[in-house]
C-alpha cells in the first residue's frame, strides 16, 4: 500500500514559521512521591504521581525516559482468595514472576519479595502491599494478576541509568505514573510529559498535507504538485507549511490571530491554484517556447547563457548546452544537444561554435546569448546548462486564469495537445 506524500519537511516548515520550536507541547509533571526506597538494589527507587493525565512519553531534563508498556494482559490468576493483611498467596502459575517484580491485582499494587513455584510472598503488607497510593484489599479467587514492572526485563541496575531516570510506566486505569530512578528525586528535576516534538511535527505536517489534498481541485493530478526534479513545487510546500503552522498554533490557542493570518494566506494560495491564477512549475506558460535555463554545472561569476529568443518549433525537449573550449569571447566555444529517438540530450546539433556575445544559433528556431559579470569574464570548459522548452503550438496551461475549470459538468484536462 502506497504511503501518501507529506508536502513539506520539518526544515521547510521552520523556514515558513520560525517560531515552530516554541510550540513544543510538553507539560511538567509535579507531585512525585516516594513509593519504594532502595528497591531492587540500594540505589534504585520508584516514585509515583497521581492524576497526571495521559503520559505517552516522559522526559527527564529533556532526555527521553524508557517507556514500559502498561500490561493489559493478565500474567496469571489467583489460586484462592487473599485477605487485606495476607503476606503470601498462590497463583495458577508462578513461572513468570520473580523477586522485586511489581504486580497489580484489581486496583492494588504489590511488590514481590520472593517466589517459590506458585507461591508469591510479599512479607510485610505495610511496605509491599497497597503501594503507590493504592490500598490493600481483599481479592477473590481467580482475580487476574498483572505483572506491571518485570525487574529482569524492564529495569537494569543503577549504573545503567542514563539519565538518572531509568524507566516509567503509565497506568491508564488509575491515571498513575510510576518512575524508576537512581538516587534522584524527580521533584529536583524537570520532568515533563508529552509527545516527542519531531513526531508531533511530523503528524501536523501529515495532517496539513491531507487537508491540502482535500482542498485542491480533484481533477489536478498529484504529479502536478512536483517540479521536473521530482521535488514539490514551492507553492505547495509553503501552503502546506502555513496550514501545519495554523494547526499547531490553534492546538494551543484556538482564537489566535496569527493562526488566522497564516490560514488566510494558505486559503488564498489554494484559491489561486484552483482558479489558475497561480502557475505551478509543471505548467506551460506563454514564454515556455523560449526556454527556461537551469544550471547543471556552473562556476559563479563566469560566462553563461543570459537570454534566449525565438520560439521552439518542436515538441517538449530538454536542450543541453555545454562549454567546449574555455576562454574569453571570441575564443570560448559551446556545444548543443537535443533529444533523439533514444532519449533527451543525445543528438549533438552544434559543435564548438565560437561564442561572440551576440545572439547565436541554439536549435529549433531558438537563439542564445552568452555574457559574464564583466566584459572580461571567461567561460569555463565543461560548464553545462539545460534549457527546458515547449513547442509554440502546445497548450498554455495557465492562460487567463482558467487552468482549472470550476464547473459541475466539465472536467479539466491536463494532457498537452499538439497540432
Amino acid at each position: 500500500m502506497a504511503t501518501a506524500a507529506i508536502y513539506c519537511t520539518h526544515k521547510e516548515l521552520k523556514r515558513v514559521f520560525p517560531q515552530l520550536d516554541s510550540f513544543d507541547g510538553k507539560s511538567q509533571v509535579y507531585g512525585w512521591s516516594l513509593g519504594l526506597n532502595n528497591w531492587r538494589d540500594t540505589s534504585l527507587d520508584i516514585y509515583y504521581s497521581n492524576n497526571t493525565g495521559l503520559v505517552s512519553q516522559l522526559y527527564w531534563d529533556g532526555a527521553e525516559v524508557d517507556n514500559i508498556s502498561f500490561n493489559t494482559t493478565e500474567t496469571s490468576k489467583l489460586d484462592g482468595s487473599i485477605t487485606m493483611d495476607a503476606t503470601s498467596f498462590d497463583v495458577d502459575s508462578g513461572s513468570s514472576f520473580d523477586a522485586d517484580d511489581i504486580i497489580k491485582i484489581n486496583n492494588e499494587y504489590m511488590r514481590i519479595v520472593s517466589k517459590s513455584t506458585n507461591t508469591i510472598t510479599v512479607s510485610t503488607p505495610t511496605t509491599n502491599r497497597g503501594l503507590f497510593g493504592s490500598s490493600a484489599q481483599h481479592h477473590a479467587n481467580d482475580s487476574s494478576v498483572y505483572k506491571i514492572i518485570d525487574t529482569s526485563q524492564d529495569v537494569g541496575d543503577a549504573s545503567s541509568a542514563q539519565p538518572v531516570a531509568l524507566s516509567f510506566v503509565y497506568d491508564t486505569d488509575l491515571d498513575l505514573c510510576l518512575l524508576t530512578t537512581s538516587t534522584g528525586s524527580p521533584n529536583d528535576y524537570l520532568v515533563e510529559a508529552g509527545e516527542d516534538f519531531t513526531t508531533l511535527v511530523t503528524q501536523f505536517r501529515t495532517d496539513a498535507s491531507r487537508y491540502l489534498d482535500s482542498m485542491l481541485d480533484p481533477n489536478m493530478p498529484k504529479e502536478a504538485y512536483k517540479d521536473k526534479t521530482g521535488s514539490f513545487d514551492y507553492l505547495i510546500i509553503r501552503t502546506t507549511a502555513l496550514i501545519a503552522a495554523n494547526f499547531m498554533i490553534k492546538s494551543h490557542d484556538p482564537n489566535s490571530e496569527l493562526a488566522s493570518a497564516l490560514m488566510e494566506e494558505a486559503n488564498n494560495n489554494i484559491e489561486n491554484i484552483n482558479q489558475g491564477r497561480a502557475a505551478l512549475s509543471w505548467q506551460v506558460s506563454r514564454d515556455s517556447s523560449q526556454g527556461v535555463v537551469r544550471d547543471v554545472t556552473y562556476t559563479a561569476g563566469e560566462m553563461r547563457p543570459v537570454d534566449t529568443r525565438g520560439e521552439w518549433s518542436g515538441t517538449y525537449d530538454l536542450i543541453k548546452v555545454k562549454i567546449g573550449t574555455g576562454g574569453v569571447l571570441g575564443t570560448a566555444t559551446y556545444n548543443v544537444y537535443i533529444k533523439d529517438g533514444d532519449g533527451l540530450k543525445n543528438q549533438q546539433v552544434i559543435t564548438n561554435a565560437v561564442i561572440n556575445g551576440d545572439y547565436q544559433s541554439l536549435a529549433g528556431g531558438l537563439e542564445i546569448r552568452f555574457a559574464g559579470s564583466t566584459d572580461s569574464s571567461t567561460a569555463t570548459a565543461n560548464n553545462e546548462w539545460e534549457i527546458e522548452v515547449f513547442g509554440r503550438n502546445e497548450v498554455v496551461d495557465a492562460s487567463e486564469g482558467k487552468a482549472v475549470k470550476m464547473t459541475r459538468t466539465g472536467r479539466a484536462s491536463y494532457k498537452r495537445k499538439y497540432n
